[in-house]
């Protein structure tokens, strides 16, 4: 017993200067928020150009929100003014004369009525995530060192900074870990143990996040003026391991250019995993064998995760296996890869396939 209380002790011991260490939590930007729209009207006077250019904002960033959520052409939805899905709308700049108003305006949506519309419409649309990937930049200095702190500035992580709207606001948004510049050095998570992908630290710190996703880019300068970057971490599959990027724009341009590929990448695998598709809907009973309520809990958890599946019911519950039945929509296929990323695998089975709890994404 004493023994027992010393390791738990230590572990909130960790913990607790682990959440002093790595301070707040960001907040990653939500895939249904249309950032940086211009508008530019002018009027009898300034007061009727704003009326107008914030009634005009809303069209055109939900023009921009069906960019990012449907796959291929939006059809008559393109033509929506979209106000009606407005939840509110803030300004990031403004100007204006006697006749005059210019603005940059950020015009939130209802992911609610959003989906709504688009599930009646019978568009194939990608849902996007939830949860954060956490982005941790390490740059190497002369002869492949690493820095002695991970955060400190480095035109690598001003890449990833400066990116904004470009990683926060699609649909995987990608948050980068930092530090305050006060912590305690020797609290800190060793940049050698995070570059080696080091479950233990990442998981940690990804916590601090909410998320099961982190990716550690460790950027390396070429000899031509370029960069070499190295992806590892936990949680979803990385976009790759081993990438180069030409200099001949420059190093800055070339760790901008890796940064969008990344961004990119998740992007990708976002819609190859999460497009719904309202046309294929399926009913499949699944036999879950459990070990004991942990697994029950973890096995709930997962299933919430999974756009693919818009409802399950529960059939019956003991102690060691579950029978439910999932409804779904999209290829069978689909639903098998979505399940697989969130740490489930359906496996066939008579009468009922068998849907088993597996590491990964959702341990």
């Amino acid at each position: 017993m004493a023994s027992l209380r010393r390791r738990l002790g230590a572990l909130i011991l960790f913990g607790f200067l682990f959440a002093v260490v790595v301070g707040p939590e960001a907040r990653a930007a939500d895939a249904f928020t249309v950032t940086g729209i211009e508008v530019d009207v002018s009027a009898a006077n300034v007061a009727q150009a704003r009326e107008q250019a914030l009634a005009e904002a809303p069209r055109l960033g939900f023009r921009k929100l069906l960019e990012r959520l449907v796959v291929g052409d939006p059809g008559r939805l393109a033509a929506l003014d979209g106000r009606q899905y407005v939840r509110d709308v803030s300004v990031e700049q403004e100007r204006a004369s006697a006749v005059r108003y210019l603005a940059t305006l950020t015009v939130r949506y209802n992911p609610v009525a959003v989906r709504k519309l688009l599930r009646e419409s019978g568009l194939k649309f990608t849902e996007p995530r939830l949860r954060p990937v956490v982005v941790v930049p390490l740059l190497r200095g002369a002869g492949g060192a690493l820095p002695a702190r991970w955060d400190e500035p480095n035109p690598w992580r001003a890449a990833w900074s400066n990116a904004g709207e470009a990683i926060t606001g699609g649909l995987v948004p990608l948050v980068v870990a930092a530090l305050p510049a006060n912590a305690d050095p020797a609290a800190l998570p060793p940049p050698e143990r995070l570059a080696a992908g080091d479950p233990q630290w990442l998981g940690y710190l990804g916590a601090r996040f909410r998320s099961g996703d982190v990716v550690v880019a460790v950027a390396t300068p070429t000899a031509s003026g370029g960069v070499e970057v190295a992806l590892t971490g936990i949680g979803l599959p990385r976009p790759f391991d081993l990438r180069t990027y030409g200099g001949e724009a420059g190093f800055e341009a070339a760790l901008r250019a890796a940064v969008a590929d990344i961004d990119q990448g998740f992007e990708t695998q976002q819609r190859q995993q999460n497009t719904l598709s309202y046309d294929h809907p399926a009913t499949q009973a699944v036999v879950a064998p459990l070990s004991g309520l942990s697994d029950w809990l973890s096995l709930r958890d997962r299933l919430g995760r999974v756009p693919q599946v818009r409802r399950w019911e529960l059939v019956s519950l003991s102690r060691d296996e579950a029978a439910l039945t999932l409804h779904t929509v999209g290829e069978a296929e689909q639903v098998r890869a979505a399940l697989a990323a969130a740490g489930l695998t359906l496996e066939p089975g008579e009468p009922a396939a068998v849907l088993r709890l597996g590491g990964g994404a959702g341990r």
